[in-house]
C-alpha cells in the first residue's frame, strides 16, 4: 500500500489574506495611507470606492448649518476603524469602532481674539491643536497652523476667558488655483486638491501620508468647508484684516 498523497489535476486556490486586524490599543498615527478619493456626503467622509466605505463621521452635516456666527459652536470629528474578527463559527465579521480625533470649533469674536475656526486635537497620537488663518499678502488661499492654547481674562469684565492661542508651526498651506483649492504640506509638494460637482466636496490625495498627517488634513478640509458655509467668503478676510490692525 503507497503512502503517497494522491495528486490532483487541479489544486484548489490558495485562500486570500484576511484584512489586518488591528487592535484597540494599537498606535497606529505612523501607519502609511495610500491615495486615495475622498468625498463628504451629508455627515460622512467616504471614499470613492465601489462599496463608498465610510472613513470618518462628523457629528452633523456642516455644509447645511442653520447656525449663525454669533455662538459657540462645535462639530465632532471622528475616524471609523474597522477591525475583522472571527465568529464562534469561524466566520469572519467586520466590526466598527469610533476613535474621537479632533473637535471643530467655531469662536464668535466675544471668545476669541484670534482664531475663530480650530481643530482641537481629542487624541494624543494627533498633530496638535490646529486652525484657520488667511494667508499673508500677496498670495491668496489660506493656511492651517497649529497653535498653543492660552488663557486671558476678558477685557468686558465677565467671568468667561477668552482663547487667545499662539501660532507656533505652519502645517498646510491652501492656495486656490484655478478655480479649486490646493492642499500643500508646509516645505513640501501639493499633497491633495479639491473638486466640487453635483454638490459633492471631494478632496483627492495624490501622495501617500502618514495616519496622523491624513487626519489632520481632512479635518482641516472639513473645517475650511464649515468656514464658508457659516459666512461669506470676503467676510474672513476682513476680520483677520481688522484683528491684525487691533
Amino acid at each position: 500500500m503507497s503512502n503517497e498523497l494522491p495528486a490532483f489535476d487541479n489544486p484548489p486556490p490558495p485562500f486570500p489574506d484576511p484584512p489586518p486586524y488591528i487592535p484597540g490599543t494599537r498606535n497606529d498615527a505612523d501607519e502609511v495611507v495610500q491615495p486615495v478619493i475622498l468625498v463628504l456626503a451629508g455627515h460622512f467622509v467616504r471614499a470613492q470606492t465601489s462599496d463608498g466605505s465610510p472613513l470618518y463621521e462628523l457629528s452633523r452635516d456642516i455644509c447645511n448649518s442653520e447656525l449663525g456666527t454669533s455662538q459657540l459652536s462645535q462639530v465632532s470629528f471622528n475616524r471609523i476603524i474597522s477591525n475583522v474578527r472571527l465568529t464562534a463559527d469561524g466566520a469572519p465579521r467586520v466590526h466598527n469602532r469610533h476613535k474621537h480625533v479632533s473637535e471643530l470649533k467655531y469662536l464668535p469674536p466675544v471668545l476669541s481674539t484670534g482664531f475663530s475656526y480650530c481643530l482641537d486635537a481629542m487624541s494624543r497620537h494627533a498633530m496638535g491643536n490646529l486652525a484657520l488663518k488667511t494667508a499673508s499678502f500677496p498670495r491668496s488661499g489660506l493656511k492651517i497652523v497649529r497653535i498653543k492654547p492660552e488663557s486671558g481674562s476678558s477685557q468686558s469684565g465677565s467671568r468667561a476667558l477668552k482663547e487667545s492661542p499662539k501660532e507656533v508651526q505652519d502645517v498646510f498651506d491652501v492656495r486656490k488655483k484655478r478655480g479649486h483649492y490646493e492642499w500643500i504640506q508646509s516645505g513640501e509638494d501639493r499633497i491633495a486638491f479639491e473638486e466640487e460637482a453635483e454638490g459633492l466636496h471631494k478632496l483627492i490625495v495624490t501622495s501617500p501620508l502618514k495616519r496622523k498627517t491624513i487626519d489632520a488634513l481632512v479635518g482641516s478640509w472639513c473645517l475650511r468647508i464649515w468656514h464658508d458655509s457659516l459666512e461669506p467668503p470676503n467676510k474672513f478676510s476682513l476680520g483677520c484684516e481688522l484683528i491684525s490692525l487691533m
